[in-house]
């Protein structure tokens, strides 16, 4: 089982490697840029959003 913080370090380093920034990440889940960086963040605080990003970009 992953660690929250590997977990985020992985959405990172896909977002990273689509060419993608935070805000461009936010623009497409319709949220706002703060809201995200708050998940990302705080995984422990946030696990179904953590887990929406990682079903909705279907990142392994």
């Amino acid at each position: 089982m992953a660690t929250s913080k590997e977990t985020v370090q992985k959405i990172l380093d896909y977002f990273n490697a689509q060419g993608w920034l935070i805000p461009d990440v936010a623009s497409a889940l319709n949220v706002s840029e703060q809201y995200l960086r708050r998940v990302l963040n705080n995984p422990e605080q946030h696990p179904k959003q953590i887990t929406n990003i990682i079903a909705h970009y279907k990142i392994r």
